[in-house]
């Protein structure tokens, strides 16, 4: 985690942040509609975009290889992220139909904020870079 959140800066703070109060959100609305299954698929999807973000982390961290080692790591990550998501959705959609749609929307979600926290990042970096 600490990993994870050091690529970020303090844009990992506020992606946890935001991810925080849109989960709150979420629960609250699911149980006041009367359906706590799905806060489940929530949590689901929170978890495949947190494999997505991890395995792109992992690429953004260790970007020193040589070329042979980069198609490598293209090829394998891309299995990862595509394979991990294959199979987390289709076992949301085993659940139903309304607990796969949420699964999906959580996993949007989680890309959305996760991307926007780590471009805010990265453009408050290259500023205080340029300012220096």
């Amino acid at each position: 985690m600490k990993k994870f959140l050091s690529i970020y800066g303090r844009g990992g703070v506020w992606a946890l942040k935001l991810l925080a109060g849109c989960t709150l959100m979420g629960v609250l609305c699911f149980l006041f509609m009367g359906k706590p299954l799905l806060i489940g698929g929530l949590f689901v999807g929170y978890f495949a975009g947190a494999i997505f973000c991890w395995t792109l982390t992992n690429r953004m961290e260790d970007g020193h290889f040589d070329q042979k080692e980069a198609a490598s790591q293209l090829q394998n990550g891309l299995f990862i992220r595509l394979g991990s998501l294959c199979v987390i959705m289709g076992l949301a959609a085993q659940v139903s139909k309304p607990f796969f749609l949420v699964a999906i929307a959580a996993y949007l979600l989680f890309l959305c904020v996760a991307f926007a926290c780590l471009i805010a990042a990265r453009i408050k970096k290259n500023r205080e870079d340029a300012v220096s």
